[in-house]
């Protein structure tokens, strides 16, 4: 009974405190001197209501203990100032310190709205700050500022365009040492990806940039990775990431292998880490693991599932596009349980406008498609042996099979997408499938899932017990639980903005935020040093 194989939580440790306050956002550079600084937006809650201070802390033994070193800047929101957001911290090869921080009172999403970035700048390693300084850099929750390989300073950002009223990451250059910017390129933008807080990188040793990008629909879809050849100009189509991180922060390693680290939102909550080859396994899907505990085994060819209160074993899996897709969703499964009482279910979600008929629940002796209590809708079966359950959707139209027998249908009406995360864990709202109630078990032998789309990439995912792997068998060897927060954390978990960076001794030294156990409205800063071995 666990969330991952892969954890290193054990290792966290507490970095600071602010009495009473939220501690928002960390980032971490260190100087030449060796001196670790940090800033992050010290808060009267997660979304301040009374003031902000961006503070920088400083750190002589690599992160182990901090003291206070300056303040960058305060905004007063209670007296009209605007709200700021997300800091980040670069240290650049001329020795200067740029802080970077939006503004984000809804002010500045829109590409016709004025910039809401702000820039401070230090030259006496963070002691003293200059600013803050107004620039056209486009958008909200900005990436740090790198240094591109031809010379330019560049800052990753996202701003809705006007044609698609939906989200881009854009990139800002400037050619001028950071005194005046301009919109350089569109990183990814296709009218249907929700991409945000791209990461932007350098690899292999200057050749190739990449951005790997939130996707802030959630619902089961993943991280979002586009590459540059030419230092920036122009782009590749996004690629999906085997992995689904909110704010992912990403460096490539010495060893040619990439770091991401963020706040996992499919699967075990917590802020996670990936580490491989970006490239080569970009436009690949790894399936969504339990968000909590859980108890599943693999028994005689297939996966036992015994349903406990608290208990949470569910499987996610990508979405279709929308609700023109075709989708054939079945299982061969058989439960044990009470009568009457659900244990099992499928659910398939952006077909209809948040709508509960495209969830199939059934138990020992019934399916039902919905969760409403219409009669219609239910048919009574026998599934204490191994049956085979089948969701089909096409063009309006959802059936549901047992064993090749339609026994329910009803029409979908065509809506816009809107996957939405859980609320009061009901399964409709994502392509999942897995446990339902807390009583009895369900047996899986096979699961298989397809979709047609309209314009994005059809998708396709099979999975066999006899194959002695669990569903989310990539999560649970590949994902690291760097530290978690409990689902039912009051009032509600708060993390994931982590920031990491290699020391000298093969090291990386993690800090992140987090509210796990403090009073609601606060939250401290946590810190972690990830060794060579928790990478392989």
């Amino acid at each position: 009974m666990h969330i991952h194989t892969r954890s290193v939580k054990h290792k966290v440790f507490e970095v600071w405190r602010s009495p009473g306050n939220f501690t928002k956002n960390p980032d971490v550079v260190q100087l030449k001197t060796g001196r670790l600084l940090l800033i992050y937006s010290d808060c009267d809650q997660h979304w301040s209501q009374v003031r902000q201070i961006l503070t920088i802390l400083a750190s002589d033994d690599l992160g182990r203990t901090w003291f206070k070193l300056s303040e960058v800047h305060t905004a007063h929101i209670a007296s009209g100032d605007e709200r700021l957001v997300t800091p980040r911290l670069s240290y650049l090869s001329d020795g200067r310190l740029a802080a970077l921080c939006d503004h984000n009172d809804f002010g500045h999403f829109h590409e016709d709205q004025p910039p809401g970035n702000w820039i401070w700048w230090s030259a006496d390693d963070g002691i003293t700050w200059d600013g803050p300084h107004a620039n056209d850099i486009l958008g909200f929750e900005p990436d740090r500022i790198i240094e591109l390989p031809d010379g330019k300073l560049a800052v990753g950002s996202q701003v809705m365009r006007r044609e698609s009223q939906e989200f881009a990451e854009v990139l800002s250059v400037s050619e001028d040492k950071g005194i005046t910017w301009r919109e350089f390129s569109t990183m990814a933008h296709n009218g249907y990806h929700r991409v945000c807080e791209g990461a932007v990188l350098v690899m292999d040793k200057g050749k190739t940039l990449a951005c790997v990008m939130r996707e802030n629909h959630s619902g089961g879809i993943p991280c979002l990775v586009v590459f540059s050849e030419d230092h920036g100009k122009t782009w590749s189509d996004p690629q999906i990431c085997p992995f689904a991180l909110h704010r992912p922060y990403a460096k490539q390693l010495a060893d040619g292998r990439v770091l991401v680290t963020g706040r996992h939102v499919n699967g075990g909550l917590g802020t996670y880490g990936w580490v491989g080859d970006l490239r080569a396994e970009a436009g690949t899907y790894a399936v969504g693991g339990p968000r909590r505990k859980f108890s599943a085994t693999l028994e005689n060819g297939a996966l036992v599932i015994e349903n406990k209160a608290e208990h949470e074993c569910r499987y996610g899996l990508l979405p279709p596009q929308d609700s023109f897709s075709e989708v054939l969703f079945e299982a061969e499964v058989k439960v044990d349980g009470p009568a009457d009482a659900p244990l099992g279910f499928l659910s398939c979600g952006s077909l209809g406008s948040r709508t509960t008929k495209t969830v199939l629940i059934f138990g020992r002796n019934f399916i039902r498609l919905g969760e409403g209590a219409r009669t219609d809708v239910r048919s009574e079966v026998d599934l204490t042996y191994y049956r085979r359950l089948t969701l089909h959707h096409l063009q309006g139209l959802l059936q549901v099979r047992l064993d090749d027998k339609v026994l329910i249908q009803e029409c979908i009406y065509h809506s816009d997408f809107v996957p939405v995360d859980f609320h009061g864990g009901r399964p409709e709202v994502r392509t999942q499938f897995g446990q339902y109630g807390n009583t009895g078990r369900s047996i899986w032998r096979d699961v298989k899932y397809e979709t047609k789309n309209r314009t994005l990439d059809d998708f396709a995912w099979t999975w066999q017990g006899a194959s002695g792997q669990y569903p989310d068998q990539y999560q649970r060897d590949r994902l690291i639980q760097i530290h978690s927060n409990h689902p039912d954390q009051k009032p509600w978990p708060d993390h994931g903005y982590s920031s990491w960076l290699p020391l000298e001794d093969g090291r990386i030294f993690l800090v992140d935020y987090t509210n796990l156990g403090d009073a609601p409205g606060t939250s401290h800063l946590v810190g972690l040093y990830l060794e060579p071995e928790d990478l392989r």
